[in-house]
């Protein structure tokens, strides 16, 4: 794929930055390597094929997460990373810890609001996660993109939670654009990104706007700090888009800062 060209980087080098700041972390940690949840997409297939080239196969542990509404194309292409990097697929279905938390709550599987389940069932993932990185002496490393953090387009405390974020300095096309440069199977990264909590579900679909509209507005509002009234007119992009894309980053600034206080220190208070 062809990147705008201000949106184009240099592969290599961000390479060597990556892996060098995942070998660092887990050297500093004391940590024996680290966990990801493999989604079958490519932004959790390139935090992966990173930390496997800055730590070695044996240091990097992928898991994939399933449930009862999880689409069999998830665990298809989960496979297809996990073999292209020589590593084992551990698969841990939570569909039972999904359940479970619905019957605290009094509800169903089959009757409980669909965003209440959906987050849930992230969360269950991430505690997944976290009891096998405290198993195991592990990090966490977490596959948020740029794209997606900007617009806040995961779970708070759920695909939001990590010890580290190797690719949040990407947009989404450019993770595309790197890992197809670093080898991974094309039909994992050209996959419509879903998080996969009901059937059909997609992340543009769900949006409503594409990853190219947001990557462009993003960067045109945050890197190059043009006026929100002015993108339209630089980028052709409707001005309804440009809302929507601001509309989802404001609504989503307590996911970016959760601790949220009334003071940092009681001395505030003196």
């Amino acid at each position: 794929m062809s990147l705008p060209p201000h949106l184009r980087f240099d592969f290599d080098k961000a390479t060597r930055v990556i892996t060098s700041f995942i070998s660092n972390l887990v050297r500093d940690s004391g940590a024996k390597g680290v966990v990801i949840g493999l989604s079958g997409g490519s932004d959790s297939a390139l935090t992966a094929t990173l930390a496997v080239k800055a730590l070695g196969k044996d240091r990097v542990k992928v898991v994939h997460l399933p449930e009862r509404e999880s689409s069999g194309e998830s665990y298809k292409l989960s496979k297809v990373t996990a073999e292209f990097l020589g590593l084992e697929l551990h698969v841990l279905d939570i569909t039972k810890a999904v359940e479970a938390f619905l019957d605290l709550l009094g509800l169903s599987y089959e009757s409980a609001p669909k965003i209440v389940k959906g987050n849930i069932k992230v969360r269950s993932r991430m505690l997944t996660l976290y009891a096998i990185a405290n198993l195991e002496n592990r990090l966490v490393l977490g596959a948020s993109d740029r794209s997606e953090w900007l617009i806040g387009y995961f779970t708070k405390w759920g695909d939001g939670a990590a010890d580290a974020y190797p690719i949040i300095g990407l947009y989404k096309t450019q993770v595309r654009a790197l890992g197809l440069h670093l080898g991974i199977p094309e039909e994992v990264v050209l996959r419509p990104p879903t998080p996969d909590l009901w059937p059909g579900h997609t992340a543009e679909g769900e949006l409503g706007i594409t990853y190219e509209q947001i990557d462009e507005v993003l960067y045109r509002i945050f890197d190059e700090s043009i006026p929100a009234e002015k993108v339209p007119e630089v980028t052709g992009i409707p001005k309804k888009v440009v809302e929507r894309v601001l509309e989802l980053h404001k609504k989503s600034e307590h996911k970016r800062n959760p601790l949220k206080a009334p003071f940092k220190s009681f001395k505030e208070l003196l």
